[in-house]
C-alpha cells in the first residue's frame, strides 16, 4: 500500500523550514534550496506544495501570526495581560527567530502594497483578540472600565513591537530579564485594575 502523505503537516513542516532560513540568513539570502535542505526534501517537493519561493516565504510569515494568535487565543498566564504579552518577548532562540522572520517581512511590505495589506491583516487580528481580552476582564470586574479596549489593545502592540525590534537587533542589551521588566513598566499603567468598592 502507498504511504499515506498528511498534506497540510508537510506544508507545516515547510513553513518551520523557511522560519528557520529565514531568522538566520534574512529573507533577501533566502533560496528554496536552503528551505528544502532544512526541511529535509527536494526543490521538487516545495514547489510540489508552494506555487513559488514568495508563496513559501508567506507561509512561513502565517506560521509566526498563528503562534501569536494561539497564544492570545490559549494563554496560560492566568488573567495577566502582561504576562500574556510577555509570552512574544524575544526572550529565546525560537522567538528570537520569529521576531526576525516578522522584521524581515516589514521591510517587504515598505514596497509591496500586497504584503502590506497582508500585514494589516495579521495586525487587525492581534488588535482584536487583545481588545477581547480586554473586554471580557471589564466584564469580569478585573480591569477599569474606564480602559478603551481597541485604542489599548493597539497602545499594547505598538510597546511590544518598538522595545522588540531593538531586543531583536542589539541582543546582547537586550537580555530576557530586561525584556520582561521594560514590558511591565510600559504596559502596566495602560491596564488600572478596577478598584474594589
Amino acid at each position: 500500500m502507498p504511504k499515506k502523505i498528511d498534506h497540510d503537516a508537510r506544508r507545516r513542516d515547510i513553513a518551520r523550514a523557511a522560519i528557520s532560513v529565514i531568522g538566520e540568513q534574512g529573507i533577501d539570502n533566502t533560496r528554496l534550496v536552503d528551505v528544502a535542505r532544512a526541511a529535509h526534501a527536494t526543490t521538487g517537493t516545495i514547489t510540489h506544495y508552494f506555487e513559488d519561493k514568495d508563496a513559501v516565504l508567506l507561509a512561513a510569515l502565517d506560521h509566526v501570526a498563528q503562534n501569536i494568535l494561539h497564544m492570545l487565543q490559549h494563554g496560560d498566564q492566568g488573567d495577566d495581560l502582561v504576562d500574556l504579552a510577555a509570552l512574544i518577548l524575544p526572550v529565546d532562540e525560537e522567538r528570537l527567530r520569529d521576531w526576525r522572520v516578522w522584521l524581515s517581512f516589514f521591510s517587504r511590505a515598505i514596497g509591496d502594497p500586497a504584503l502590506a495589506r497582508i500585514n494589516k491583516a495579521y495586525y487587525d487580528e492581534f488588535r482584536d483578540g487583545l481588545a477581547a481580552i480586554i473586554r471580557k476582564q471589564q466584564a469580569e470586574r478585573k480591569l477599569a472600565a474606564s480602559i478603551e479596549p481597541d485604542m489599548t489593545a493597539d497602545a499594547i502592540i505598538s510597546v511590544i513591537d518598538g522595545f522588540c525590534i531593538r531586543a531583536t537587533l542589539e541582543r546582547d542589551d537586550w537580555p530576557p530579564e530586561r525584556q520582561k521588566k521594560q514590558l511591565e513598566a510600559m504596559l502596566r499603567p495602560l491596564l488600572p485594575r478596577r478598584r474594589k468598592p
